[in-house]
């Protein structure tokens, strides 16, 4: 590489913010040295790469394709430094969490409250995305810590630390017609269901066991958020599928009721994924620490 490697992390910068200025105070530099490295990287690669403008910078095509190209090589690079200058203490550092909205909403808020609470100079990234997606990320370094329900499909190189038991109900409102009734595995077929979507990772350990008993489910709305799901119950819309753990309150208020069975279902688990090759960053070690 005849490109010294600084004056892409510049270009990262400049490119990311549109600003010289909001770079040079990312870099902890001065405005002049970030304009000589934009400069001196241009000329070695023969090429423009900004718009300039009165409110800033803006990437022309070449700079579009350059930053598409070294975004993420650039970022497990900041990532690493930032893992080296946590490696020995807590007093700065960045850890990025990755949890579907149920979980982040459910279970997460208190613990990264109270974690930024003991390490304020801890800066902590969430990031709110399909348990697929955040895994995707993790692979590459851009994740620290990904949260999910088991059973899923967890590829190899995570370590998978158990967290919490978590079990399936079904729940209704207080006028239901099922209120009464002890429901039978082949009911399922025919229940008015509200479930999350196929993609969710909530809704996994349901299918696993209706597909192990052969039921063949109909649900009668398919939503992207648990909230909405249990709203829909409460309201009398159908039967909701919800974690019993997550809706205790409203059970214990009578907002929801649980259905009697003559099944249970398998309980499942709320985990965490750490990259087992980075199981020993520090920061990463304390906000498990804290969970348990």
């Amino acid at each position: 590489m005849k490109t010294n490697l600084e004056l892409y992390k510049t270009f990262y910068y400049v490119a990311r913010s549109g600003s010289i200025t909001q770079a040079a105070n990312e870099l902890m530099i001065s405005q002049p040295a970030v304009s000589k490295s934009i400069k001196v990287l241009e000329r070695d690669l023969n090429t423009t790469l900004f718009n300039r403008n009165k409110n800033g910078v803006s990437l022309n095509n070449a700079g579009e394709l350059l930053y598409n190209k070294i975004k993420k090589s650039i970022e497990l690079i900041i990532s690493a430094e930032e893992d080296l200058t946590s490696l020995n203490n807590m007093e700065q550092g960045t850890i990025n969490i990755g949890a579907g909205n149920t979980i982040m909403q459910r279970y997460l808020m208190p613990f990264i409250k109270e974690f930024h609470e003991l390490y304020p100079n801890i800066n902590v990234i969430v990031h709110t995305l399909v348990t697929d997606e955040l895994i995707k990320k993790a692979q590459i370094g851009l994740v620290d810590i990904v949260f999910t329900h088991l059973p899923n499909n967890i590829p190899s190189g995570f370590d998978i630390i158990k967290i919490k038991e978590l079990h399936d109900i079904l729940v209704v409102n207080k006028d239901s017609e099922y209120l009464n009734k002890t429901i039978n595995k082949k009911d399922l077929e025919k229940l008015p269901l509200i479930l999350l979507p196929l993609s969710a990772s909530n809704r996994k350990n349901f299918d696993k066991f209706c597909l192990s008993n052969n039921i063949v489910i109909n649900p009668l709305m398919e939503i992207g958020n648990d909230l909405i799901v249990e709203d829909c119950a409460q309201s009398g819309l159908g039967v909701g599928l919800v974690v019993k753990e997550y809706v205790q309150k409203k059970l214990y208020d009578k907002e929801l009721f649980e259905l009697k069975t003559y099944f249970d279902i398998e309980p499942k688990y709320l985990v965490c994924l750490v990259d087992s090759n980075r199981r020993n960053n520090i920061i990463i070690k304390n906000f498990i620490k804290l969970l348990k």
